[in-house]
């Protein structure tokens, strides 16, 4: 069982910037307008760890840090890059024919941006640098 902190339980829309290709599976649906469909009502939800990496150590998680309360969201500030990021690297191994991690990583910046991270320079460095350990797993 992996490590997660989050999950939703209802389908989630995010506009990126990934146009003319699609996929899709139990979890996840890219469209050719660049739409992107976590499937959060699918089964008990989808769940994911937030910015990797982390484990677990009995109820306490160790790892890349959260960030702070987005007022106009009411999650963390990298809580809606993350789920987007985690989605498209779960499945990698299925779309690395049709979407670049580049293209992921830049959609994770994008995000945080969006959400005024203030290290979002700095996570999105860690993602270029490391990702691709993570990338088809």
């Amino acid at each position: 069982m992996g490590v997660y902190i989050y999950c939703i339980k209802e389908d989630h829309r995010y506009q990126s910037s990934i146009k003319s290709r699609e996929f899709e599976n139990q979890w996840f649906k890219l469209e050719k307008d660049g739409t992107v469909i976590v499937k959060g009502s699918n089964y008990k939800g989808y769940a994911w760890d937030g910015c990797s990496p982390k484990m677990k150590i009995k109820d306490v998680y160790i790892g890349t840090l959260e960030a702070v309360l987005n007022f106009d969201t009411a999650k963390s500030k990298t809580y809606y890059a993350s789920l987007i990021h985690d989605v498209f690297y779960q499945f990698g191994k299925d779309i690395k024919l049709i979407v670049k991690r580049k293209e992921v990583d830049r959609e994770f910046y994008i995000i945080l941006k969006r959400d005024k991270f203030r290290f979002a320079g700095l996570y999105y460095t860690a993602v270029r640098l490391f990702g691709w350990i993570f990338w088809y797993t």
